[in-house]
């Protein structure tokens, strides 16, 4: 367990956690922006950051972050002060200190020791200042004279007497700080501290003031009331890092008082009441943004799951009662009573929308929650791989469920990642190709129709379909013969199979043939698709579509035998009636011809293992068939029965049930009836792909379904 304060209540810890995240997140922000552009505004905030963190940690008596904020915030001030300017050495130094400080605050969290290498930090951070000051950071003023002057004016005095009265012992603490100390005022700020939990504090130089403006040297000075022996308030005090000496005695008013009366020497400036300092603007700014934060309340996410479960069960009754008022007003028209109960029913309809729509709103986060964090990683790589890069990021105010927001981060990474190692050229090959040295990539997320839309695009060289056929052939994962029917947009979509990857060596990046099939497969399990355009020397897009929220899909329902199943709209192109002779098969399989596309079909009953009853058959001249589509790749999916669209609560299939071929999940309706959820990824799988180029029964299939 790290060292804290053993008064510190778990509420406490709570709330220091929770604020330490933000602090932390804002300055994992801002810092990168620095790099780009360093602007006042930026300084003061990642300053006000980093100082808020020093402060709080020290309060909760965890030095080592303390420590680490303190180095980050004197590299700031220099900053602020125009001491020095921003260059890659500097952003790289403060982000190291944050790695620290993100390692230290999960250290707080899984209670494990996690030992921080400060002295690196440190001469990280003083050879990045001395690059370009060319001498080492100024030392505190001279102190030779000794110890500080302390304060026995009237108030100080007075406690003096009241801690006499009390039985108590009036003791004087000298401590010298270590030269070399790059912390002082977080150890003046400790001893204090320390000093506090042994009785009263009566009076300091510096004051607290000055420690937390930073107006200090290297000599401590305050006075104690207590009731401990000295031996006590020593042993306690050493635990305190950097302290070179220390000295701790009974207090003698009288002799201090005449001490202060002599002349002083020749040269030495004059004593002072009170010491004029820079007014600590940022603690001030600090604690009205907690003030703004006291608008909001923090809610445990368990319990808005458990509140969305709640709502999930009023959507499933609002349709029920639906349905209900529906049947009554059709069987005794004009009973008062019936008209009575269609209002209440109307009432209680739009109440419960208006609530599932509110909660959804509190379930809604900024995409910029997840952008946020690429930033510091598009940087660490781009200087890994020696490629400069402008990264781009827009929409980050687009809102999404926070349970999508979850799942859609590591396939990110990976979009991300591949974007700047495999789509990005190197500097060379960019100055080859007539193009910038810095490479841009771009991440973007905006609504459309219901859904979110995020898109990695590099302007990079782009993906040979050439290139992914030889080598999938290479690697033994695809034929000669199966590369050689691909088109050149299926082609592409090989780079979404396990095991395959297009660069020749395995680095620590890349080139191991796991990544991409992740996305592919992390999308398609929240009922997402991927899409992949490229153009050969300009650059490659990869676009995900996503639901708004997994709580609830608006969906087609359809019946397979008795069976009632949803298809989420996300997928639906359209839905047509074919007549017999619509369909034709090709290789093999049942296509028919959709305007200018050739489409395959499958039944659903058997790509689900839903079995009909005996002498159960689809009707032979007319087919009801739901089109499909994932990207450009469209699939016929034949059904026995369209029914209508409608909104349904999504439910786990649980795992007594199993996995089930074809099936995401489960729904119940208004009336109780059980829907089960389409894969339809999975469905449009097993539909496999035709060479409809090389097909002789191509111009057979020339007739075109009816919309249904």
């Amino acid at each position: 367990m790290p060292n804290i304060a053993e008064d510190l209540s778990p509420d406490d810890m709570k709330v220091f956690l929770e604020e330490a995240e933000e602090h932390l997140q804002l300055l994992d922000e801002e810092v990168i922006k620095l790099e780009k552009e360093a602007t006042e505004d930026g300084l003061a905030t990642i300053f006000r950051a980093a100082h808020t963190l020093k402060g709080s940690s020290a309060m909760i008596g965890y030095r080592a972050m303390s420590e680490v904020a303190h180095a980050m915030e004197s590299m700031l001030d220099k900053l602020r002060n125009g001491v020095i300017v921003v260059t890659p050495e500097v952003v790289d130094s403060l982000l190291h200190s944050l790695d620290a400080l993100r390692v230290l605050n999960e250290e707080l969290i899984d209670e494990q020791g996690i030992e921080v290498d400060f002295e690196s930090l440190v001469k990280e951070a003083d050879a990045a200042v001395a690059a370009q000051t060319g001498e080492e950071a100024p030392k505190g003023p001279d102190e030779s004279a000794g110890p500080p002057q302390l304060d026995l004016g009237e108030a100080v005095l007075a406690d003096i007497q009241t801690q006499t009265e009390s039985n108590r012992v009036v003791f004087k603490v000298d401590a010298t700080l270590e030269e070399e100390s790059a912390f002082g005022a977080v150890r003046f700020f400790q001893l204090i501290s320390e000093l506090t939990e042994l009785g009263k504090v009566i009076t300091s130089n510096p004051t607290e003031e000055q420690i937390a403006a930073e107006e200090i040297g290297t000599q401590f000075t305050a006075l104690i009331g207590t009731d401990l022996p000295t031996d006590d308030i020593e042993t306690r005090l050493a635990e305190v890092q950097d302290i070179a000496s220390l000295l701790v005695e009974p207090f003698d008013v009288a002799a201090e008082q005449a001490q202060a009366a002599e002349p002083k020497a020749e040269g030495a400036a004059p004593s002072t009441e009170a010491v004029d300092v820079k007014p600590v603007i940022e603690a001030t700014a600090a604690e009205g943004q907690h003030k703004t934060a006291a608008q909001t309340v923090r809610i445990d996410v368990e319990r808005l799951d458990h509140l969305m479960n709640l709502i999930g069960e009023l959507v499933i009754d609002r349709t029920r009662i639906q349905q209900i008022e529906r049947s009554l007003i059709n069987k005794y028209q004009g009973d008062e009573l019936v008209s009575s109960l269609g209002k209440t029913s109307s009432h209680i309809v739009k109440v419960v929308d208006d609530l599932q729509e509110d909660f959804m709103k509190v379930r809604m986060l900024p995409i910029s929650t997840v952008f946020n964090a690429f930033p510091r990683m598009m940087r660490d790589l781009s200087r890994k791989l020696g490629k400069p890069i402008d990264f781009r990021i827009e929409g980050g105010e687009t809102e999404i469920d926070r349970t999508v927001i979850e799942r859609i981060r590591d396939p990110l990474v990976h979009m991300l990642r591949n974007s700047l190692d495999h789509g990005l050229e190197d500097v060379e090959g960019r100055k080859s190709a007539g193009k910038s040295e810095t490479g841009v990539v771009e991440l973007s997320a905006y609504h459309e129709q219901g859904h979110i839309v995020i898109k990695v695009k590099d302007d990079g060289g782009g993906i040979d379909p050439e290139k992914l056929r030889s080598s999938f052939v290479g690697k033994g994962l695809i034929s000669a013969e199966a590369a050689r029917r691909l088109s050149d947009s299926e082609a592409l979509d090989l780079i979404f199979m396990p095991g395959g990857s297009t660069k020749e060596e395995a680095t620590e990046l890349s080139g191991r043939g796991v990544g991409m099939d992740i996305v592919k497969k992390n999308i398609e399990a929240i009922n997402g698709f991927v899409d992949l355009q490229s153009e050969l020397g300009k650059g490659t897009t990869l676009s995900l579509r996503l639901p708004l929220t997994l709580a609830t899909v608006n969906s087609i329902l359809v019946r397979v035998t008795d069976v009632l199943c949803a298809i989420p709209l996300v997928y639906v192109l359209e839905a047509v009636k074919l007549h017999q002779e619509s369909i034709t098969t090709v290789q093999g399989r049942e296509v028919f011809r959709l305007r200018d596309r050739v489409i395959p079909l499958i039944d659903l009953a058997e790509a689900t293992t839903l079995t009909r009853r005996e002498g159960e058959e689809l009707d032979s001249e007319t087919r009801h068939v739901v089109v499909v589509r994932i990207g450009e790749h469209l699939t016929g999916v034949v059904v026995d029965a369209l029914l209508e669209p409608q909104e349904i609560v999504v439910k786990s299939l649980g795992k007594y049930v199993g996995d089930m071929k074809g099936v995401t999940g489960a729904s119940i309706l208004g009336d109780g009836r059980v829907v089960l959820i389409l894969d339809v990824g999975g469905l449009i799988s097993s539909a496999g792909r035709i060479d409809l180029q090389k097909s002789s029964d191509l111009d057979d299939t020339n007739a075109t379904g009816e919309a249904a």
